[in-house]
C-alpha cells in the first residue's frame, strides 16, 4: 500500500488576494423586474432550499422571472449551456452550496 501526501486547506488564512482591477457588479436597488438566477450544486437539500428561496423572493418582490440551474457536481462550473443562460438571461444570481 502506497501512502499519498495529505493536503490540508486552512479556511482561517483570510481572504485571497484580488487578481486584476475588476470591480464588483453594481447591485440593483430592488429585485422588482429582475431575472433571478438560482444555482445549486445538488448536495443535500440545496435544490429544495433554492426553490424555497425563489418562492420567498417572489413573495417579497416582483421579479420578472427565474432561471434554476442544477450543476452536475460540487467542484464543477455550470454546463456551458447553463452558463450561457446565466450570462444572457439573468440580471441577479444566487449560488447555493448544500451539505
Amino acid at each position: 500500500m502506497t501512502s499519498k501526501p495529505l493536503i490540508a486547506l486552512d479556511p482561517t488564512s483570510g481572504p485571497l488576494q484580488r487578481k486584476g482591477d475588476r470591480e464588483l457588479a453594481a447591485r440593483p436597488p430592488t429585485l422588482d423586474g429582475q431575472v433571478i438566477g438560482l444555482v445549486t450544486n445538488g448536495l443535500g437539500r440545496s435544490e429544495d432550499f433554492m426553490l424555497a428561496l425563489g418562492d420567498e423572493i417572489e413573495r417579497l418582490a416582483k421579479p420578472s422571472g427565474a432561471v434554476h440551474i442544477l450543476k452536475a457536481g460540487v467542484s464543477v462550473p455550470p454546463e456551458p449551456t447553463d452558463w450561457a443562460r446565466l450570462t444572457s438571461e439573468v440580471s441577479v444570481a444566487v449560488t447555493g452550496f448544500g451539505g
